[in-house]
């Protein structure tokens, strides 16, 4: 689907970003200087550091919960007193920011899922995979399952850069009932991203692109769209 023009409707929106798996604040890196970019940094921009992630690696452990992620996420929101917001969540955070809206919907105005889990289909649950490989690692997720190489971020040194900071994810996050309905007129846009590894992401694509409540967007990428097109996803989120 192409995308429509950057336009300056929306522009005293901040935008708050909220990470996925594994990774941290700084994967939004590159879209952050887009995004900058496109409006002459006039837009404010939040990357949250979920708890046990990127910089805050040091308080990671298996005793993490979504409700502590949507904590911080609210947190950064209320603290700094944001209104108004555009909340776009990528891959687990689409988990978050889910929660997010249904503590304080009257602070968003928008939300962007990035090839994300997306409150549009029941959640069966984590596999007896994934059960059995965070009980072999003691109630933690090792990074598996999505395209990260040096081609993606532009080569090896920035991968060995990157792979260093990213950190396992906490099983009980991913266990308990985190489904809610999004309230009537809130705008809502799911971005799906084409590549092979975008493939569990699919059902969620399905759906918010039958639902003409959903503005539904395809890039033709890995599922780390953050890193193989950031310039594209600026363009989605700050419009």
């Amino acid at each position: 689907m192409s995308q429509p023009p950057l336009t300056t409707s929306g522009a005293s929106r901040p935008i708050v970003l909220v990470h996925g798996a594994w990774f941290g604040a700084f994967c939004w890196d590159r879209v952050i200087a887009a995004i900058d970019e496109m409006t002459d940094g006039q837009r404010r921009v939040i990357a949250v550091e979920l708890t046990g992630s990127g910089s805050r690696s040091g308080e990671n452990g298996p005793h993490i919960t979504l409700d502590r992620h949507i904590d911080d996420v609210v947190a950064a929101i209320v603290t700094n007193d944001l209104d108004n917001v555009v909340l776009v969540g990528h891959s687990y955070g689409g988990r978050a920011i889910t929660g997010v809206v249904a503590r304080i919907a009257d602070r968003i105005a928008r939300v962007v899922y990035v090839d994300a889990h997306a409150p549009v289909l029941d959640d069966p649950g984590p596999s007896a995979e994934r059960r059995a490989t965070a009980a072999a690692h003691g109630g933690m997720l090792p990074f598996s399952g999505v395209r990260f190489d040096a081609e993606l971020v532009g080569d090896d040194d920035e991968l060995e850069r990157i792979t260093q900071q990213l950190a396992d994810h906490p099983f009980a996050t991913l266990s308990g009932p985190w489904r809610v309905d999004l309230p009537a007129g809130l705008e809502r846009v799911y971005v799906h991203a084409l590549g092979d590894d975008g493939a569990p992401f699919r059902s969620y694509a399905s759906v918010c692109s039958a639902d003409p409540t959903w503005e539904y967007i395809e890039l033709d990428g890995p599922h780390m769209l953050v890193y193989s097109h950031p310039v594209e996803l600026a363009r989605i989120i700050a419009r």
